[in-house]
């Protein structure tokens, strides 16, 4: 399999070129991968996780949104 390269450093990535972007770390839509040490230069990156589940279970992405921004509320608030 053919690996990724970090578009800003140029280093090769752990994930094939066939993987999924929903399935990456450090991804980023219109840019492309971000290697490990890249994509953690901003310590001030919030990242917010999701099941598997929640977004096979959730055709309509404007009610995933909506699902994000309610988990998104109820981790931040506690």
């Amino acid at each position: 399999m053919i690996k990724d390269h970090c578009v800003i450093c140029g280093v090769k990535t752990p994930y094939d070129r066939k993987t999924h972007i929903d399935m990456r770390l450090g991804y980023i839509e219109g840019a492309g991968q971000l290697c490990a040490k890249c994509w953690n230069k901003d310590n001030n990156k919030n990242i917010l996780t999701i099941f598997n589940h929640i977004v096979y279970n959730t055709p309509n992405d404007m009610e995933l949104g909506g699902k994000m921004r309610e988990l998104y509320f109820e981790i931040k608030n506690k």
